[in-house]
């Protein structure tokens, strides 16, 4: 090897370990960005919560309250401020939506703030008010011995360790509370995006895996078969935007016959199937050429039809490949968000219905961070929760390849060949 080809190698080797390095080092720099915001908050309460948080405006019919001390639990910090008269805790911080409150640690099972009703017009007027951990507290009303009538809370801008003291002071009962039940969650968009899955798949895997099996099987290879690939290969490059346009233009009106107006979850799901397409008629196309050839023709040997071997060889032989490719195209419906802005909106539901507009996970995290305060914690929290899922759909695409090379290379096992005796 001369000089100068020695140096180009140990120069290109160097580009391309540089390169790695670097891309290898963006990729930890962003989960670990994504980690250190979202981890501490993500809980059972995000996954299962609501988004927007719901007032609470309670009221109390008893004329006094038991003078009964309150004997708080060890496991409150510093920072937990007790009532010891009316049996709750309250702590001062930051919410997942990045708003100030008032947030309730403790409430004894004996507390007579348990005992309070809602008073606001509507269905739930007259019920048992929710009183309890991990709501906020805006504001107290209560009346002192001599009948007269105070208010401490947060929106007297006051602190817990203000109004607390005062209410155990001065309170003779209380005799209204206003709260809230927290927000923050991503149940609303984590259900519409399960709804949004099962609406593009059913719309996309018949027509993709039928249009593969007729480029595959039935279609000619001829010109126009090679331009209907070149299509398919054009159309998976498109930028997902595009197709976000497409379906609000195109695919809306026809939707609108059927009396369904505006952006909602089954315009997301058409325009889904629409992008989906390209991936699962190559992957499908590619899983129908893997199946070995001897396959149909032993079957046709047997006297089937072609219809028959195809449906009844081919396309179960071709199972796991299939499954796969609808694996990848759950991945891209997770992760996709440009494609359902148009189509699906902005708003984020707490009960999605397939007929309104909603949010996915991914336009959710859009949602957080395009405004002038960004809420980076609740965004990482759900960034985290689509590489989980993505990263689970990923694996089970990997097993199912193994599984699938496993089961080729068992039914085609070499040849042992005898050796002949020596006479």
């Amino acid at each position: 090897m001369t000089r100068a080809r020695k140096a180009k190698d140990i120069l290109m080797q160097s580009i391309t370990w540089a390169a790695s390095g670097l891309s290898a080092w963006v990729l930890i720099a962003i989960l670990v960005f994504i980690f250190t915001n979202g981890w501490k908050l993500l809980d059972w309460s995000v996954l299962s919560g609501n988004y927007h948080a719901r007032n609470i405006v309670s009221g109390f019919v008893k004329e006094s309250f038991d003078e009964s001390v309150f004997t708080p639990p060890l496991s409150l910090s510093a920072e937990d401020i007790v009532s010891v008269k009316f049996g709750f805790a309250v702590r001062d911080e930051v919410d997942k939506q990045k708003n100030h409150v008032h947030t309730i640690t403790w409430v004894d099972d004996r507390s007579p703030l348990r005992e309070g009703t809602i008073t606001t017009a509507g269905a739930a007027q007259g019920d048992p008010a929710p009183f309890a951990s991990g709501m906020s507290v805006n504001k107290i009303v209560f009346s002192d011995a001599d009948g007269r009538e105070e208010t401490v809370g947060r929106l007297k801008q006051q602190s817990p360790r203000e109004w607390v003291p005062i209410l155990d002071s001065r309170a003779a009962f209380i005799k209204e509370f206003h709260g809230k039940e927290p927000g923050g969650g991503m149940r609303g968009s984590l259900l519409a995006t399960l709804m949004l899955i099962g609406l593009s798949l059913l719309f996309s895997v018949p027509v993709g895996i039928f249009a593969a099996v007729y480029l595959h099987a039935v279609a000619k290879q001829n010109r126009l078969t090679k331009f209907i690939r070149s299509s398919i290969e054009l159309l998976a490059g498109v930028p997902s935007i595009i197709f976000s346009m497409m379906g609000i233009t195109l695919i809306f009106p026809l939707i609108k016959i059927f009396g369904l107006g505006g952006q909602s979850i089954i315009l997301g799901g058409l325009t889904m199937a629409v992008l989906l397409l390209p991936v699962l008629i190559r992957q499908t196309e590619e899983a129908l050429r893997a199946v070995p050839s001897s396959y149909a023709q032993a079957s046709l040997a047997l006297g089937a039809t072609q219809t028959e071997t195809l449906f009844r060889v081919v396309l179960p032989s071709a199972k796991n490949g299939i499954f796969s490719a609808c694996l990848l195209a759950v991945s891209r419906i997770v992760g996709e968000s440009a494609a359902l802005i148009f189509t699906m909106g902005t708003a984020i539901q707490d009960f999605p219905k397939l007929t309104e507009g909603s949010t996915s996970l991914a336009v959710q995290i859009y949602v957080l961070m395009r405004g002038e305060n960004p809420n980076f914690r609740l965004a990482s929290a759900i960034s985290i929760v689509i590489l989980i899922m993505i990263l689970i759909l990923n694996l089970t695409v990997k097993i199912v390849s193994e599984l699938t090379d496993r089961k080729g290379n068992a039914s085609c096992p070499p040849r042992r060949v005898k050796a002949s005796k020596a006479s």
